[in-house]
């Protein structure tokens, strides 16, 4: 089986270190590079395959991140990108789920659930970190129903 490879896009140091050992605890993942910049990112991603994205919301500035997010659609790049931030759940995760992230991850958990939030994403599903998660995710299908008229 081929592993799944993973891209991390941090300007904190010891983050994508600590990401590294959680995932590749998992043997079926991979951390396949590393970016500190939005440029950098997007330039790995126009010249490399990836399975996934973890993102920094706040990469470069408050929402770097959620701008990321915005250029990646604007370039039509099909990758699932999961978002990791500081900020409390009920702070950004609807927020990023609406501008197409797959996941979203308070970093209080990353040892506990990224892992987990890459296998629900690659099995099609949505993830949403800490004990507010289906909360937000019951949220974020009401408004996607409400906006397609059901």
């Amino acid at each position: 089986m081929e592993r799944k490879k993973i891209i991390v896009v941090d300007d904190e140091p010891l983050i994508p270190i600590l990401m590294k050992e959680i995932i590749e605890e998992d043997k079926g993942l991979e951390m396949a590079q590393i970016a500190t910049a939005k440029n950098e990112f997007l330039n790995l991603v126009s010249q490399n395959s990836f399975d996934a994205a973890l993102i920094d919301v706040s990469l470069g500035g408050r929402e770097g991140g959620i701008e990321l997010l915005q250029m990646m659609k604007d370039k039509a790049i099909n990758l699932p990108l999961i978002m990791l931030s500081a900020h409390d759940e009920l702070q950004y995760a609807l927020k990023c789920l609406q501008a197409g992230a797959k996941g979203y991850i308070n970093k209080k958990y990353i040892c506990t659930d990224v892992v987990t939030c890459l296998k629900e994403i690659f099995a099609g599903h949505l993830y949403v970190s800490g004990d507010k998660g289906e909360y937000i995710l019951k949220q974020y299908r009401a408004l996607n129903a409400s906006a397609l008229g059901n």
